[in-house]
This record gives C-alpha cells, structure tokens and sequence, in this order.
C-alpha cells in the first residue's frame, strides 16, 4: 500500500468517525472558537498597558567581594526596573554601588586599617564614631538646634576632589552656579531620619526644596543653581549625586560634625545660663 493510499484511508477513516459522533465533532469545533472569543473579549476590556524598555541592576556574586554580594542583594530585593542603562552594565563593572556612602566608607576603613599607623589611627576612628554617633542622637531628639546650622558642601569635599571639574567639564555648568553649589550649605537635620522619599527632578526645579536641603549665601545664588539644574535630565542628576558622594571626606566630616555639636552645646548652655 503506497503513502498516499494510506493518507487517504486515515481521513476516510477520521472523517467516518468524526459524521458518526457528530457532538464530539461540534465541540471540537466550537471550543477554539470559544476560548479565541474569550481573548479577544479580555483584550478589549483591558486597556494596552505600554511598559518602557527595563535595565536591571546586576547583583554581584561573592567572588566579587563581600560589599558587592550584599548590596546586590539588598539593594535590589524589590528587583527594579530602569528605563536607562545601570551603571553595572558598563564593561569591567560587577556593581552598581561603586560610588555610594557606604562603599566609600568601606573603602576608606580598608585604606586606614591597611596603614602602617592603623594602631595610632583606630583610637582616632572610634572617637569620631561616637562623636557621630552623639551628633545623629542629637539630631533626631532636638532637630531645632541645628535648625539655620549648615555643612558646607566645599569644606566636606576631599583635597583633590574632581566634582568641580566634573560639572565645570562635563555636565557642564558656568563657573558661578558650581561656585553657588559648592558654597553652599547642606542642612542636618533634614536628613535625621534617612534620606527623604523625593525626587532629584523635584528638588532641582523647585525653589522651596533647594531651600529645605541647602542654605545658599545669597537669593540669586539660589535662583541661579535653580535654573542650571533644573533642564538637567534626571539622570545627569543621579550622575552628579553619585560623584558628590564619591568625592566626600568622611574623616572631614567626622571633624565638621564634632564642631558643629560643640558649637551647639555652648549656645545651649548660654541659654540655659544667660549672664
């Protein structure tokens, strides 16, 4: 029997069945058409939900260090998605934290303990945490002492900081407003409890936020710093706290912090016990 003879038996064959059990046939029939009916029906009561291209951040494995592992961990549990590229996807990068606080600060205590004088700096680093430790208690119970008090943002930046040639460079920006920026002072204790839920784009284009985060020498250096940074995209923002951040002195800090708490002990003090 050749190949097309028998095709031609098995649909004489399927064909005899399917006319004798003809609810069988009518529901093989009908049930495709039911459930493409069902989708179409779905499709017009749901709206199009347009969702942009997402960039993931990459989670570090712990070959590459302790500090990349964890954070990748942490920091993306909620596994986010970004419509521009992470910082990780760079080639020679495992982590999108290289510039954050806390990688910073990691760094800085590998470099003091790493020392040849880590004996003599380790009682310098405790005192300094604890002075840290008094200031943030201080700033969370009484943040009304602090309430006018500034950081001043070039007196935080380490020696040989690149953040100014960064936004003279490649941002870039005139030489008045980073002069304004980098002149100005960052208010404590609107960060007493963690860094507040609001958006660089917001902060940057909005005259009331610039003053809750910063106290600038003058009005016009606020309008100033406003209009510059306010065209900016969000993430030229980012890019910019980034290298901030990175460009931070913690031990100037530390130093900046213990005097500013001293000074506040005195005008306390003067007012409880007025001459």
């Amino acid at each position: 029997m050749g190949a097309q003879q028998q095709i031609r038996l098995l649909l004489w064959k399927n064909w005899t069945i399917r006319r004798r059990q003809r609810v069988r046939f009518l529901i093989e029939l009908m049930w495709p058409v039911l459930l493409f009916m069902g989708l179409v029906w779905l499709r017009r009561v749901n709206p199009l939900y347009q969702q942009h291209e997402c960039h993931f951040p990459n989670k570090a494995m712990p070959s590459a260090g302790i500090l990349p592992w964890i954070q990748g961990i942490f920091c993306n549990a909620n596994n986010p998605c970004f419509q521009h590229s992470t910082r990780g996807e760079s080639p020679g990068l495992v982590s999108n934290y290289n510039n954050s606080v806390l990688a910073r600060l990691y760094s800085d205590f590998q470099d003091l303990l790493s020392g040849d004088d880590e004996h003599l700096e380790l009682p310098r680093l405790w005192k300094e945490l604890n002075v840290m430790a008094n200031f943030m208690d201080t700033l969370r119970n009484h943040p009304e002492q602090f309430s006018g008090r500034g950081l001043k943002v070039e007196a935080l930046l380490k020696d040989h900081e690149t953040l100014t040639s960064f936004l003279l460079r490649d941002i870039p920006l005139t030489e008045s407003v980073v002069y304004h920026l980098v002149n100005a002072q960052i208010r404590p204790e609107q960060f007493a409890f963690g860094v507040p839920d609001l958006h660089l784009k917001d902060i940057a284009c909005s005259v009331d936020l610039l003053e809750r985060f910063l106290i600038f020498p003058s009005p016009r250096g606020l309008q100033t710093v406003r209009s510059a940074i306010c065209i900016l995209t969000p993430q030229r923002l980012q890019i910019i706290e980034d290298r901030f951040y990175a460009n931070v002195d913690f031990f100037k800090l530390f130093g900046l912090v213990s005097v500013c708490l001293e000074a506040v002990v005195i005008m306390e003090g003067l007012r409880k016990f007025p001459k």
